[in-house]
């Protein structure tokens, strides 16, 4: 639901919004882009004056050949147009080249910037607002929108400006060397612009379709080969290649609407382009006397009758590619006003060196849509120094509480307090620079080990880095590849177990030397021997400071200070874990179920030893 809200709130803004938003990002260029701009309408105006001085060039011939010119001043003047006429030929080629040159680097320009401004502000957005949107949709809207904007700047704007011009010039020699059949040109304007206007309202409306066809598409490519091994794994390559086909089919029947809109508009305009000329033909032809209207003339209308059409389709075409720049800008716009992570006044935030490491929370309630709760009425208090761990069943909101504590989200209401302060207080730079959080699901970066650690943080030293591998066990496989800490990684780290990456994530995490550490069923899916392993980091980073555990094995938090159980979204009990074994509720039956199947497993084990 909330990815079509934001695919129709973008709809709502007005082109003069939408162009006022990019003009900012033609601002650092201006004087440049202006500069460019009136040395193109020299340009364009030397390619406009052909036709008269060509009309001169056969007036004078004609004259000549009549005894009504002197054929040596004729000549002469022949002489001087064709220089005139070659000159302003080479002067709005050179002109044009460094024109168009120098238009595609402002507007790529324009784009690195837009894109470094969109990729800073999607990083600075919450969790929560970034999963409006699909990741294949960000990727299109950072890639490709942002490239079609540039079009704004280093095509839409000049060739409108070149379109403009040519008419205006068209019409004011029209108008001055015929007078009435300037009006045969001014009476198709109105057909042409209304026949546009239609055209641009139609063809918006097909480009919003085909570009969120696109961004689907995006999308469900980036999640199809993710999960490619999945799709393998269960042999539903047909069912993704059907869903593909649909998504697929999809562009292509948006892209066909938007064609068959064009198809009909250009063979019309080429019919009034050829109606004019036909009228052209049968009121000038009857009437050249060589006077008022000459031979010169009539190929200067004629020359004229052909061009005029082609600034008003260009500005009809620009319309059509402005329809793309502010669809795209549309989408752009709508993702930059996403309010960033929700931060008080900068200046009145703290910034402490570390925590102590109590952790409070007062009656507090969260749900991630609306009133759906998934935490009620939670209160705890976790002491400097303590380790705390939260248990429950899957959906119990024991995760949600490790990402209010580092502001991952927002609550509804409550407080929640670190040294007694509340978590508002703190910026959000302080507040996850002293929070090591380590999550079942550790994303590793391409790059080396090294990096993963330090995750490019060239203030951190390979020494530490080194410490803290050995620190928490991970230097024990690190040391046994070929290249060491050098050690390329592949996508999302597929070329390590995921042992293996849960130990590069907590070395991360002891890099940083935080105060609070965070871990979120962070043994869950390794085996017996990492276990261990990680069993005695854990062991370890208890003197770090305080730590929280979400733990779906129980026989990881035994040591535990203080556990809490919870349930649909409440603490139901609380105590260390002979305290809880003792009260012979949730957590003991967990913990008598957990090892049912641990000792069943030992048996099986057992037998097919013996056998």
């Amino acid at each position: 639901m909330e990815n079509e809200e934001i695919e129709l709130k973008q709809y709502s803004l007005k082109d003069a919004s939408i162009l006022k938003r990019l003009l900012f990002y033609i601002k650092p260029y201006m004087k440049w882009f202006i500069t460019i701009i009136l040395l193109d309408v020299f340009v364009n105006a030397a390619f406009n004056m052909d036709p008269l001085i060509v009309r001169f060039m056969i007036d004078n011939l004609t004259a000549a050949s009549r005894g009504l010119m002197d054929k040596q001043e004729a000549f002469n003047a022949l002489i001087i147009m064709v220089i005139v006429d070659v000159g302003l030929w080479v002067f709005a080629g050179v002109g044009g080249f460094y024109v168009n040159l120098s238009l595609k680097r402002i507007g790529q320009k324009v784009v690195k910037d837009m894109r470094d401004d969109l990729f800073k502000h999607v990083l600075s957005l919450s969790l929560a607002d970034l999963r409006k949107l699909k990741i294949g949709s960000y990727v299109t809207r950072i890639t490709n929108d942002t490239q079609n904007i540039s079009m704004l700047f280093s095509d839409i704007a000049p060739q409108v400006l070149r379109a403009v011009l040519s008419l205006t010039i068209i019409m004011v020699t029209t108008f001055a060397s015929t007078g009435f059949y300037g009006f045969i040109f001014l009476s198709y304007m109105p057909i042409v612009f209304v026949l546009s206007f239609f055209f641009n309202r139609q063809s918006r409306k097909f480009y919003r379709a085909e570009k969120k066809c696109v961004s689907e598409m995006n999308s469900f490519l980036s999640e199809a080969f993710q999960g490619v091994k999945v799709t393998k794994t269960y042999n539903r390559e047909d069912k993704k290649q059907k869903e593909f086909y649909e998504k697929n089919n999809n562009i292509r029947t948006a892209f066909v609407k938007s064609q068959n809109l064009f198809a009909f508009y250009y063979p019309f305009m080429y019919l009034l382009q050829i109606s004019c000329v036909l009228i052209l033909f049968a009121t000038i032809i009857p009437n050249i006397d060589g006077t008022i209207i000459t031979i010169g003339i009539f190929q200067m209308l004629f020359q004229y009758s052909t061009q005029f059409f082609q600034p008003i389709q260009t500005i009809t075409q620009l319309m059509n590619m402005l329809q793309q720049t502010i669809s795209s800008a549309e989408r752009i716009i709508v993702v930059e006003n996403e309010k960033e992570e929700s931060q008080s006044n900068p200046e009145e935030l703290l910034d402490v060196p570390s925590f102590k490491g109590k952790i409070e929370f007062r009656h507090v309630y969260f749900a991630y849509e609306k009133e759906d709760y998934v935490l009620k009425d939670i209160s705890f208090v976790i002491n400097p120094g303590e380790t705390a761990a939260f248990v429950g069943a899957t959906g119990a909101g024991k995760s949600t509480i490790i990402s209010l504590i580092s502001r991952t989200y927002e609550i509804n209401s409550g407080e929640i307090l670190i040294d007694d302060i509340p978590l508002q207080k703190y910026s959000l730079k302080c507040l996850r620079r002293n929070i090591g959080m380590m999550l079942q699901d550790v994303f590793i970066f391409s790059g080396n080990i090294k990096d993963n650690v330090s995750l490019g943080n060239e203030e951190v030293k390979d020494e530490e880095i080194i410490s803290a591998c050995e620190y928490v066990g991970a230097d024990h496989f690190i040391k046994q590849l070929p290249n060491g800490y050098e050690t390329k990684v592949s996508e999302r780290g597929e070329n390590f177990s995921a042992g293996q990456r849960q130990l590069i994530s907590f070395a991360r995490t002891i890099v940083y030397h935080p105060s609070l550490v965070l871990l979120d069923e962070a043994t869950a899916n390794i085996d017996t021997e990492t276990e261990n392993i990680i069993q005695s980091s854990l062991e370890k980073m208890r003197s770090i400071g305080t730590m929280i555990i979400v733990a779906h094995r129980l026989s990881t938090i035994k040591n535990a200070n203080v556990i809490f159980v919870v349930n649909k979204g409440r603490i139901i009990e609380h105590g260390n874990h002979q305290e809880l074994l003792k009260l012979k509720g949730n957590y003991y039956n967990l913990y008598r179920l957990q090892n049912m199947e641990k000792n069943l497993g030992n048996n099986k084990e057992s037998t097919y030893e013996n056998d």
